[in-house]
C-alpha cells in the first residue's frame, strides 16, 4: 500500500469517527439558536402565520424557558467528569444524542412551560457533555497532523446549528422546529453504535492493549493484512506513556501543585474556556434579532441575524484550514485585537445615539452595528471561540483530562448565564454601549493573557507540548520524544 493511499485512508477514517461528534456539535448549536425564532411562537398568538405550541407564555415564563438552557450545561459537565474515566469517552459522548432525542420529543409534546423547561434542561445537559468530551475525544483519537483541523470543527459546527435554526425556524411550525435536531442526533447515534471506536488512550489506561491496537488500526485506516508497523509503534508509545501516567496518578494533586507545566496548562484551559462567554459571542447570538431591531436599520432583524451567523459559519470553516498553518497563538492574539476593535465600534454607535443624543448622526451609521458584528464573528471564529477548545486536548496532561474540561464547562455555563442575564439589564438601565465595550475590554484581557502565558502547540506531540509548558523551549532533535522525568521514550500523552 502506497504512503499516499495510506494517508488518505487514515484521514478518511479519522474524519468518519469525528463526524459522529460533529453531528452532536450541530445539535448543540440548534439548542442555542432555538430561542430566537422560538420566542415569537411562545409569546405571540399569531407567530407569523405559523402554528405555535397550542399555549402562550408570558414574558417571564418565556425568558425562563430560554435561560434555563444554561442551567443544564454544568449538569452535563459534572456528569462527564464522572463518566469519562469510568465509562470511557465513546459511551459518555453517546449520551448526548440520546438526550437530544428525548428533549425534541418532550418539546414537541409540551403543553406547559414546565415541560418546556425540562426539555431545555435536557438539551443543556447534552451541550455540557459535548463541551466536556468532544475536543478531548478528537484530540486523543486524531493524529498530530489532523488534530488541529478536526478539533476546530467542534466549535465552528455549533454555529452551523445556530444558523440552521435562524434560517429554518422562523418559517416552520413550532412542532417542525422542535424536531429539527432529530435527524442529526439519530445519525450520530448510529455512527457511534456501528463504527466509532473508543479512544486509544482510554483503552490504554484500562490495560486493554489489543483493543487499543484495533482502535488505532481502524482510526488510521489500516486493513487486515496490511503492514501495521506504524500502528504498533504508536501503540507502544501510548502504552509506555500510560504506564508512566499510572505512577504519576498516585500523587495527582501533589503533581499538579508541584509541576509548573501542569499548573500552567490547567490555568490556560480554565481561563480561556471557562471565561469564553465574556467575549460576547453567545450573548450576541441569543439577542441578535433584539439588537438589530434597536439599530433602526432598513434591513430586517431576521435577515441581519442570518447574515451575521452565515459569516460566522464561513469563518469557522476557514479557521479549520488555517489553524495548523498560522498556529494557535497568533490566531488568538489577532482574534482578540480584532474582537476588541469591533466591539468598540459597535458600542460607539449606541453611545453616540443614546448618551450623546446625536440621533441624526447615528441614523447615517445604522450599518455600523451589523458591519461590526460581522467583523467580530469572523475574528472570534478564527481564534478566541475555536482555539481554546482545540487546546483542551493539547495542553492538559492525561491525569487531568477527566476533570479540568468539566471545570471549564462549569465556569463557561456560569459566565454564560450571567452575561445572558446582564446584557438586556445593562442595555435597559445604562445603554447598549456598555455591554459592547465590556466585551471588548475582556478581549484585551485575553490578548495579554495569551501574550504572556499561552505557548504555541502547532505541530507538536502532546508530550512536546508538556515539555514547553514546563519551560523547555526546545527539545534536542535526537531526544524530541524523551520523557522529561526519566529519559525514556513514551510518545504522546
Amino acid at each position: 500500500m502506497s504512503a499516499s493511499s495510506s494517508s488518505v485512508r487514515s484521514a478518511a477514517s479519522q474524519s468518519l469517527a469525528a463526524l459522529a461528534v460533529f453531528l452532536i456539535n450541530i445539535t448543540s448549536g440548534m439548542g442555542v439558536g432555538w430561542s430566537s425564532p422560538g420566542w415569537s411562537k411562545l409569546t405571540e398568538p399569531d407567530a407569523g402565520g405559523h402554528a405555535g405550541p397550542g399555549f402562550l407564555l408570558d414574558l417571564d415564563e418565556a425568558s425562563w424557558v430560554v435561560a434555563i438552557y444554561d442551567v443544564g450545561i454544568p449538569v452535563g459537565s459534572v456528569l462527564a467528569g464522572v463518566l469519562l474515566s469510568s465509562a470511557g469517552r465513546r459511551r459518555t459522548l453517546m449520551l448526548a444524542p440520546l438526550l437530544v432525542l428525548c428533549s425534541s420529543a418532550l418539546t414537541a409534546a409540551a403543553r406547559s412551560s414546565a415541560a418546556l423547561n425540562a426539555a431545555r434542561v435536557l438539551l443543556g445537559v447534552s451541550f455540557g457533555l459535548d463541551l466536556s468530551c468532544s475536543s478531548l475525544y478528537i484530540g486523543e483519537m486524531a493524529s498530530s497532523d489532523m488534530r488541529g483541523k478536526l478539533c476546530t470543527f467542534t466549535t465552528s459546527l455549533v454555529f452551523v446549528g445556530v444558523l440552521l435554526e435562524f434560517a429554518v425556524g422562523p418559517y416552520v411550525s413550532y412542532f417542525a422546529q422542535a424536531l429539527l435536531p432529530v435527524p442529526f442526533a439519530l445519525l450520530s447515534l448510529l455512527l457511534f453504535l456501528l463504527w466509532v471506536p473508543e479512544s486509544p488512550y482510554f483503552l490504554a489506561t484500562r490495560g486493554r492493549a489489543e483493543d487499543m491496537r484495533r482502535a488505532l488500526a481502524r482510526l488510521r485506516g489500516v486493513r487486515a493484512g496490511d503492514r501495521q508497523a506504524a500502528v504498533d509503534r504508536e501503540a507502544e508509545d501510548i502504552l509506555r506513556a500510560m504506564e508512566e501516567d499510572r505512577r504519576r496518578t498516585r500523587a495527582l494533586w501533589r503533581h499538579l501543585l508541584s509541576s509548573a507545566g501542569s499548573r500552567r496548562g490547567c490555568l490556560i484551559v480554565l481561563f480561556l474556556c471557562g471565561t469564553g462567554p465574556m467575549i460576547g459571542t453567545g450573548s450576541l447570538l441569543s439577542y441578535a434579532q433584539y439588537l438589530f431591531r434597536t439599530t433602526g436599520s432598513a434591513l430586517s432583524a431576521e435577515m441581519s441575524a442570518i447574515i451575521m451567523c452565515s459569516v460566522q459559519v464561513v469563518a469557522g470553516v476557514a479557521s479549520s484550514q488555517v489553524i495548523d498553518r498560522a498556529g494557535r497563538r497568533p490566531l488568538l492574539l489577532v482574534s482578540a485585537l480584532c474582537n476588541a476593535t469591533a466591539m468598540a465600534a459597535a458600542g460607539a454607535f449606541f453611545f453616540l445615539r443614546d448618551v450623546l443624543g446625536e440621533g441624526d448622526a447615528a441614523a447615517r451609521l445604522t450599518w455600523l452595528p451589523l458591519a461590526s458584528l460581522m467583523v467580530f464573528m469572523v475574528s472570534t471564529n478564527l481564534g478566541t471561540t475555536t482555539v481554546p477548545w482545540v487546546m483542551i486536548g493539547e495542553l492538559l496532561p492525561h491525569q487531568t483530562k477527566a476533570f479540568v474540561p468539566s471545570l471549564s464547562v462549569l465556569g463557561f455555563s456560569v459566565v454564560a448565564f450571567g452575561t445572558n442575564k446582564l446584557l438586556p439589564v445593562l442595555g435597559e438601565r445604562v445603554g447598549l454601549f456598555l455591554p459592547f465595550w465590556l466585551f471588548g475590554a475582556w478581549s484585551i484581557v485575553v490578548f495579554f493573557f495569551t501574550l504572556f502565558l499561552v505557548p504555541e502547540t502547532r505541530g507538536k506531540t502532546l508530550l512536546e507540548v508538556q515539555a514547553v509548558l514546563q519551560g523547555d523551549k526546545a527539545l534536542p532533535k535526537d531526544a524530541a520524544a524523551l520523557d522529561p522525568e526519566d529519559g525514556r521514550e513514551p510518545g504522546r500523552w
